[in-house]
């Protein structure tokens, strides 16, 4: 078992895969670095999944994996797995699958406001939210939202702060406070009635 802190590497793009991973504990997620500097996150790795796939095949990483919470990660190598085990990774894989082909329709579907409203429960729904006296919040900084939403930081903080004013959401430092659930919502949803 290894710990990662928010925002640590656990491996890197072009890295040698021989560890297979299975996430633990909170939440990680796999980017890649576009040629313009950018980073787009390519999908969200949940407690019980596996990532770091290429190692099955004994290749280098395509992919970064970076911690979005603290995590705490299981490395397998994949040489040793039983059968059942192989195939049980299959499985897992095949539910990603799947979640990354509707996050593809999350990100290619309606305005920005819309994306954002969907990301922002998305990780409401995950190990990024949290609750004190304020309320629900996720743990998630405007470059992080940009990167999962294909948009930029500035557009992100606009939307954020029309959010903010409107009184769906409140911000603080890494953290935004989801204070109308229905609202938001609503707005997620709001492209299935325009189309």
């Amino acid at each position: 078992m290894k710990r990662f802190g928010r925002k640590e590497v656990v491996f890197l793009a072009g890295d040698r895969a021989d560890t297979l991973y299975r996430l633990q504990t909170g939440l990680v997620r796999i980017v890649e670095l576009l040629p313009d500097g950018r980073t787009l996150t390519l999908r969200h790795v949940l407690p019980g999944d596996y990532f770091g796939e290429e190692a099955l095949e004994g290749r280098r990483y395509r992919y970064a994996a970076e911690a979005m919470t603290e995590v705490v990660v299981e490395g397998l190598d994949p040489r040793t797995m039983s059968h059942e085990a192989l195939h049980q990774v299959a499985r897992n894989l095949a539910r990603q699958m799947r979640r990354v082909q509707a996050y593809e329709a999350h990100l290619q579907t309606g305005e920005l406001r819309a994306r954002i409203a969907r990301y922002l429960l998305f990780l409401a729904d995950t190990p990024a939210s949290h609750r004190d006296e304020r309320g629900l919040y996720v743990t998630a900084s405007h470059e992080e939202i940009a990167d999962a939403t294909a948009s930029t930081r500035e557009s992100v903080s606009k939307i954020l702060s029309d959010l903010r004013r409107e009184g769906l959401i409140d911000t603080a430092y890494r953290k935004v406070y989801l204070l109308d659930l229905k609202a938001l919502e609503q707005e997620a949803e709001g492209f299935l009635e325009a189309a």
